[in-house]
């Protein structure tokens, strides 16, 4: 998927992303930080797939991050 590339960018810290939803804003804070405290494949991934749920389960309110986030 071509947003997984992206999301691996933004878990690692190589673009910024400041959305006007509190939530996505956290949920990629806290990926971020887990990713820094162990930054293996597997936790990767799962950060991937983490955000991945949460654009999927909130997609009617995340539409435009997820816009967005293509664009970085």
């Amino acid at each position: 998927m071509e947003l997984d590339s992206k999301f691996e960018k933004l878990i690692k810290g190589e673009v910024q992303y400041k959305s006007a939803n509190l939530g996505c804003n956290l949920l990629i804070s806290r990926l971020q930080r887990k990713y820094d405290q162990d930054s293996s494949q597997e936790v990767l991934n799962s950060c991937i797939q983490e955000l991945k749920t949460f654009f999927e389960k909130y997609k009617v309110i995340s539409a435009k991050d997820l816009e967005e986030i293509a664009k970085l």
